[in-house]
């Protein structure tokens, strides 16, 4: 028990403020903290909401944290603010154009850039469209309905190849598309089927296909087709990580 008493003594006294963690996974920032912090990792994603937020949006953000929770170069961060008492952080909430007006506002720091990227208010605030923002942005892995880690590098590499290396890598692949466990059988053929277009109508067979798929689904489709589409708008975003920080070799 005394071990336990002096472990959690050491938690409160030694582990720096900047650091402090909520009990979702994220980490809380504040006006000290807020811009050492964003300096030590790639990329950031902040949330700018109320002290003691609640409700689906907030839930959608945390589910996101934890899938985040192995990734090093992204950090899932919160700043509280309260319209209350001192109104802490509430000048640094507006300094990135967020009030209560508008709450959650969302935006992606990356280290380098002077000026982070909002996530668009008008999209459906969910973890999974969380994700996509993070991984078009960044490059940075983090699992989507559909997607499958071992192939999604995959795709990063056949991208990144010219044609010749490309139908090699196609051809080096078929032994990873044949032990696919059934569940992912099916991605797999997405996969596959992406890489063949690509090489038989070059790269930006990624961009055209994203873009014909996007227009279907702001059309009129059942749940089952919707979900259908969205695993492969998710795939098609995969064969686009090259283009950000997904050059680096680790997915």
């Amino acid at each position: 028990m005394m071990q336990w008493y002096l472990l959690s003594f050491c938690l409160v006294f030694v582990l720096p403020p900047a650091y402090s963690t909520s009990l979702s996974g994220t980490v809380e920032l504040n006006d000290y903290t807020f811009d050492k912090i964003l300096k030590k990792f790639d990329a950031t994603l902040v949330k700018f909401d109320v002290a003691f937020p609640y409700g689906d949006k907030h839930d959608a953000y945390i589910a996101l944290a934890k899938d985040a929770k192995e990734e090093d170069d992204l950090l899932i961060a919160e700043v509280g603010v309260k319209d209350y008492g001192d109104k802490d952080n509430e000048a640094l909430a507006k300094k990135y154009g967020a009030t209560k007006d508008n709450f959650p506002v969302v935006k992606l720091f990356s280290k380098g850039k002077k000026e982070p990227i909002t996530f668009n208010p008008e999209k459906e605030f969910t973890s999974d469209e969380l994700r996509r923002f993070v991984r078009e942005h960044t490059g940075v892995h983090l699992s989507l309905p559909g997607c499958v880690r071992s192939l999604d590098k995959l795709a990063v590499k056949f991208m990144k190849a010219d044609k010749e290396d490309k139908k090699k890598i196609l051809k080096d692949g078929e032994d990873t598309f044949k032990k696919l466990p059934s569940k992912q059988a099916n991605s797999g053929k997405i996969y596959k089927t992406i890489m063949e277009k690509v090489i038989e109508k070059g790269d930006g067979f990624v961009k055209t296909e994203h873009e014909r798929i996007t227009k279907l689904l702001n059309g009129k489709l059942s749940e089952e087709k919707k979900k259908e589409m969205g695993q492969r708008i998710n795939i098609l975003q995969t064969f686009q990580l090259h283009e950000t920080k997904a050059d680096k070799e680790e997915l």
